[in-house]
């Protein structure tokens, strides 16, 4: 298979050079060329246009920001489904809504062009080791032509159902930890305010019930305010925000969703929204009438 890759970012890039180590010819292009850069030197080959990049390819995958850029890209003048050839199969690895996943799906179907719809979950450092978890939506015989490729970069691959299946899964994936690192916010600053080093939080989850992902990637970070981004405030807003759109679609309730989405609302309007989503921690704070500087442990 030749690939194509759209979208050489924070997570985009090392999935780019996973592909390229598991032997696929590979094709890029970005917006920002220079961030071509290191795939080049890896041994990839840079498209001047998304139209020259779709002609070279049997698979593009694209890792964009949201919606409109996914949309744009696939769907725009000049986008793939403009130059693809019929039997192409295109691979959304964004984040972005179910719908939206679907109304793509239908397009690039006009065009004899597969769409799967597969996000991802985990941080840069698991998708350099080829370890993140990929849930898609789309036909069978797509997912399973691809199945080679997929392998490269992932621990773990659900076939979640048709179009849009993925991106449903994604969302809830998402709202369990939006959910979670809100509740390590608040149990890091209510142990401060009831006099025990939240360190002693951090320690005693790492086994038990209480142990959580959300704990083990953000807690040290919150103890140590560093929130540079993983997965940004902006994102885990657009995708909580999302979920209880969907939420509200089928009929279910989402309260805790509710509430982690507040605080991420409140971090925002701080300007905190570029900041990794653990920056809640310094929210929680504020509600709690605690000092960053001079009660930091």
């Amino acid at each position: 298979m030749r690939i194509g890759f759209i979208g050489l970012g924070l997570m985009g890039t090392p999935l780019a050079i996973n592909i390229l180590k598991g032997g696929f010819e590979l094709t890029v292009w970005n917006r920002t060329a220079a961030k071509t850069e290191p795939l080049l030197a890896a041994g990839a080959v840079r498209a001047e246009s998304i139209g020259q990049l779709a002609q070279w390819s049997d698979v593009v995958i694209t890792m964009l920001t949201d919606a409109a850029a996914s949309e744009s890209v696939i769907c725009g003048k000049d986008g793939v489904l403009d130059h693809a050839r019929p039997g192409l199969i295109v691979i959304d690895m964004g984040s972005i809504a179910p719908e939206m996943s679907r109304s793509i799906a239908e397009r690039a179907k006009q065009r004899s062009v597969a769409m799967l719809d597969a996000p991802v979950t985990g941080n840069p450092k698991v998708a350099e080791a080829g370890k993140l978890g990929v849930m898609i939506g789309g036909e069978k015989e797509a997912v399973d032509h691809v199945l080679p490729l997929l392998e490269k970069v992932s621990a773990v691959i659900v076939h979640a159902g048709p179009s849009g299946a993925g991106s449903t899964l994604k969302l809830i994936n998402n709202l369990i930890m939006g959910v979670a690192i809100e509740a390590v916010a608040e149990a890091l600053v209510l142990a401060r305010k009831a006099g025990i080093d939240p360190d002693c939080v951090r320690q005693i989850t790492s086994v038990g019930g209480a142990r959580t992902g959300a704990m083990e990637t953000r807690g040290s970070r919150m103890l140590a305010y560093d929130f540079s981004p993983h997965f940004s405030t902006d994102n885990m807003h657009k995708d909580l925000s999302t979920a209880l759109r969907l939420a509200d679609a089928v009929g279910a309730v989402a309260p805790a969703a509710s509430a982690a989405l507040e605080v991420l609302r409140a971090a925002r309007a701080q300007g905190k929204g570029s900041l990794d989503s653990a920056v809640v921690y310094t929210v929680i704070e504020q509600l709690c009438g605690v000092s960053q500087e001079g009660d930091r442990r």
